[in-house]
């Protein structure tokens, strides 16, 4: 195998790879039954802290 077939194949499993990985992304977040963790993710930061002596 030469390095222009090495290069062509990991150019193309790594376009294929990355958008078969965008596409789940996409799927996982706009998933409705994943909304509460979003929002809880969302809201996590703004809710004060409920450790003892928390700083």
């Amino acid at each position: 195998m030469s390095y222009d077939v090495l290069v062509y194949l990991a150019k193309t499993i790594g376009l294929f790879w990355m958008m078969g990985f965008f596409i789940i992304v996409v799927i996982i977040a706009y998933n409705p039954k994943r909304r509460a963790a979003h929002d809880y993710a969302a809201q996590s930061i703004l809710r004060p802290d409920d450790r003892e002596g928390g700083a």
